[in-house]
């Protein structure tokens, strides 16, 4: 379950826009199908909630079986039937994700701006402007570049390189939805190749996406005993 859940994590991680007015709440339905290199297949469904403020991301789980998911600073709990089933602990990742990015109107940039990455070089390529962000050496073992590609200042792709230049990922930023002067990705495709160069397919869908929703603040925020029972 834990692996199942960091894969859904990895691809939310990391991205930006640009928006003057304060957005502080999110939430959507969602749907995320993975497929395997070995052709295993899941889906998992629910509801995703957050609130910048709280810095707590939740996601309320319909499929395949009811759950909650609690990540908040260092850690990720895990409810079934308001029971803790499972607790780990993971890096503190709320900040860097899709959901906080976008309501701090950082989103074009793949949220590499403020990172440790610096940016070596800009092209323009046909209708779209190539980014490449270098990390330095002391900072991952893994990965060595990021290109990121906007057209019309909105994120469309970002692809992460390894050593001698090795793909290790690729994402597709698709089908955008407009909120007033917010957007978000409706859609996601991730390709992460294995250390045996095959392919590895998430695509997550977000839909009824709403903003500043005052009147279920309940839902952003999750009080609960940690102890398992």
């Amino acid at each position: 379950m834990f692996k199942q859940v960091a894969l859904i994590l990895v691809l939310l991680i990391s991205f930006q826009f640009g928006s003057g007015q304060d957005y502080f709440r999110i939430k959507a339905d969602f749907s995320v199908k993975v497929k395997k290199s070995d052709g295993k297949m899941n889906l998992t469904m629910g509801k995703v909630y957050y609130d910048k403020n709280f810095k707590e991301l939740i996601y309320d789980i319909t499929f395949p079986q009811a759950e909650k998911w609690i990540i908040a600073d260092t850690s990720l709990v895990i409810f079934r039937k308001d029971t803790l089933s499972e607790r780990s602990t993971i890096p503190s990742i709320n900040e860097f994700t899709v959901f906080h990015l976008s309501l701090n109107s950082n989103l074009n940039d793949f949220g590499l701006k403020n990172s440790v990455y610096k940016i070596s070089k800009v092209e323009k390529k046909d209708s779209l402007v190539l980014s490449y962000w270098k990390i330095p050496k002391q900072a991952s073992k893994l990965l060595d570049f990021v290109v990121v590609a906007k057209k019309e200042n909105r994120l469309e792709s970002v692809v992460m390189f390894g050593d001698k230049a090795t793909i290790l990922s690729r994402q597709f930023f698709r089908n955008y939805v407009a909120i007033g002067s917010f957007e978000f990705p409706g859609q996601i495709v991730q390709i992460i190749y294995d250390k045996d160069g095959k392919e590895n397919y998430q695509v997550t869908e977000f839909r009824n996406v709403k903003v500043n929703d005052l009147e279920n603040p309940g839902l952003y925020h999750f009080t609960f005993n940690t102890t398992k029972k």
